[in-house]
């Protein structure tokens, strides 16, 4: 999610939200955490659960990730270990994971939801789980960058500057150094902004041959638009609305 879309997922709310329908006896995270971004996501993680499975290949000569077959081992023996579980929710977009996913809907009778990162799901695992949720929505990216942008705008310090407002130039800059995205996205969200109207952008004359645009939110547009600042912008809540696969 953080390679394709810059984003990291809000863990404890998305395990809020599917506690809302389902009652969850276990959590396992399972990844090779030598991996310094996977590491970083452990204090998130120890919020939900204590059930941390470290995948890392210590060998020095076979360098297979070998997260995949330690979580299908896992799988196979809860389907048998825990009769009376019968729902997986499973995440992964991985076409490996398809075998099992079958078993268990077809051998075991367990409803099996897939949860993957858009764009990253396989079709046959699709085609064979009881539900898939493919996420971010193109809504949740919009809503997030609109967050990030508003929220640099509110946060900049104008104070003595010539001008009251920061300048779009700088938000733009600003955003793209902050959250290490490539600054022509952070441009072209923030040219969505205004041409939905959440932001205002204003031309000022400076001196003869200098121009510089400032820019400000529109509050009430976002606030009627149900758009909220994100305080954490970079952490995505995983919502169920709009993701349902058919």
């Amino acid at each position: 999610m953080f390679k394709r879309y810059s984003l990291r997922p809000r863990i404890r709310e998305w395990r809020d939200e599917i506690a809302k329908t389902y009652d969850i006896k276990e959590m396992q995270f399972f990844a090779d955490f030598s991996n310094p971004g996977m590491r970083a996501e452990i204090p998130r993680i120890r919020e939900v659960t204590n059930l941390v499975i470290e995948t890392q290949n210590t060998s020095q000569y076979y360098k297979k990730d070998f997260t995949d077959f330690i979580m299908l081992d896992n799988i196979y023996q809860k389907a048998f270990s825990s009769p009376g579980v019968d729902t997986f929710i499973i995440v992964t977009g991985d076409g490996h994971f398809s075998s099992v996913v079958r078993f268990l809907v077809q051998n075991c009778g367990k409803k099996v939801l897939i949860y993957a990162v858009r764009d990253g799901l396989s079709g046959l695992l699709k085609s064979v789980c009881s539900k898939a949720y493919e996420i971010p929505s193109e809504e949740d990216i919009d809503i997030t960058y609109y967050s990030m942008i508003a929220k640099q705008i509110r946060d900049t310090d104008t104070t003595g500057r010539r001008l009251s407002e920061p300048s779009f130039a700088s938000v733009v800059g600003a955003v793209s150094e902050y959250y290490g995205i490539d600054r022509e996205k952070i441009k072209e969200y923030a040219n969505k902004m205004m041409k939905r109207g959440y932001i205002t952008v204003t031309p000022h004359k400076i001196s003869y041959n200098k121009r510089i645009s400032t820019v400000k939110t529109n509050t009430e547009k976002l606030a009627s638009d149900g758009i909220k600042l994100i305080e954490d912008p970079v952490y995505l809540m995983i919502p169920r609305k709009n993701t349902e696969a058919k």
